[in-house]
């Protein structure tokens, strides 16, 4: 009999340390998740070296609570403070951070990264911490059938496939590097959707559109800010005219720039693979997405619910519980593996780092008496729509 056992390490009333989900199918196989918070390496002097080096210690000690290592992670989330100067600015932190990631992280570990990746410079603001130079977020996955591979998760009898960001970036039939198109974003997005997604998993025989559940969007605005929403509203028309009935669940929202920063957008999807695997969405389409979107695997439900924007925590997190129930779950307390916080910018640092504080003053509320699952937290320019000044989004798992 299928069953889902959820272990939050260390928990405080906004997140627990690491979330540690021991899955154990029908048919007897069993998987071991392992999601640390988002961490920083503030306790180190703010140089980006310092910083990687001491986020990648504290990472690596949530690993451990649930007996995993660096080669089990799959899934690297990089949210990059956004430094002034500007593209070039932009350009050089880049750069440097590239040149350290992979070399350090097998240096201090002695494991080689195995894990796709997802970065982004968010906003000036930076973290709920001030001195983080940026923050980290790793999924780690450990089991006996399991191997990790280019950004896809093999469990054996089925795949769950995460490639990692894509931009139009790419070298055309003179092997010469493109990295724009122009100011075509509807193009812009279509190109990333079929000829670095849709191709390319044909070519391995997957069903892009049939199988993706879950979709994340960047939309990097510093070249036009005025733009913002006008691009969210383009990016949310290609989706629905891209996906059709089989309209993930998923969120957008506004970021400084992406890496590759001639580029406007970078989505990221999630597809499930397998014979064994259903695939179920929301006919409710809300803020461009499907509401909420699941799979099924022997025994086992995992549910992705879609960003959720308000101007209350502890109201958001009620609608994700509303959500999630909607999707066969127990409720948000009970199933919960992991929430995204999102947090708009204000005016002023001294505005924005109190909001920071009310937001999590109602989130801490609604988890009063229990572990709230893992979480990792942003400031950005907006998120979803432009009436929302934060959002959540939310992943959860259970049992049939």
């Amino acid at each position: 009999m299928a069953k889902v056992d959820i272990i939050r390490y260390n928990p405080i009333g906004i997140f627990s340390s690491t979330t540690q989900t021991v899955v154990t199918y029908d048919d007897k196989t069993v998987v071991h998740h392992i999601e640390p918070s988002g961490n920083v390496g503030t306790q180190y002097a703010g140089e980006l070296g310092s910083e990687w080096f001491g986020t990648i210690e504290n990472l690596n000690a949530g690993l451990v609570k649930g007996g995993a290592n660096w080669g089990d992670v799959y899934k690297t989330d990089v949210l990059w403070t956004t430094p002034a100067g500007g593209y070039d600015a932009c350009d050089d932190y880049k750069n440097s951070y590239n040149a350290i990631y992979g070399p350090m992280i097998a240096a201090v570990t002695g494991h080689h990264l195995r894990s796709n990746r997802m970065a982004r410079f968010t906003h000036p603001e930076g973290f709920p911490d001030p001195a983080a130079l940026f923050e980290i977020q790793i999924k780690a996955v450990r089991g006996e059938s399991v191997s990790i591979n280019g950004g896809t998760i093999d469990y054996g009898e089925w795949q769950d496939v995460q490639p990692s960001g894509a931009s139009v970036m790419h070298k055309d039939a003179n092997g010469n590097t493109v990295t724009t198109l122009g100011d075509d974003l509807k193009r812009e997005m279509e190109f990333v959707l079929i000829e670095q997604y849709e191709k390319p998993m044909a070519e391995k025989g997957i069903d892009f559109k049939a199988s993706t559940m879950w979709m994340e969007i960047l939309v990097a605005i510093d070249n036009n800010p005025a733009e913002t929403w006008a691009r969210i509203d383009t990016l949310k028309a290609v989706m629905a005219d891209y996906y059709g009935d089989n309209l993930p669940a998923g969120k957008i929202y506004p970021v400084s720039r992406i890496p590759n920063l001639d580029g406007i957008v970078e989505p990221q999807p999630r597809c499930i693979v397998g014979n064994d695997i259903t695939i179920n969405r929301s006919s409710e389409v809300i803020d461009g997405f499907a509401s909420w979107a699941s799979f099924d695997r022997s025994g086992v439900r995992e549910v992705m619910v879609s960003g959720v924007g308000g101007d209350d925590a502890g109201a958001i997190l009620g609608t994700i519980d509303s959500r999630l129930k909607e999707a066969g779950g127990t409720g948000l307390k009970e199933n919960g593996i992991f929430n995204n916080a999102y947090i708009v910018a204000k005016d002023s640092k001294e505005a924005s780092r109190q909001w920071l504080a009310d937001f999590n003053t109602s989130f801490t509320a609604y988890y009063e008496g229990t572990s709230p699952a893992g979480r990792t937290a942003q400031y950005l320019g907006g998120f979803m729509d432009e009436k929302y000044p934060c959002g959540i989004s939310n992943r959860s798992m259970f049992a049939l």
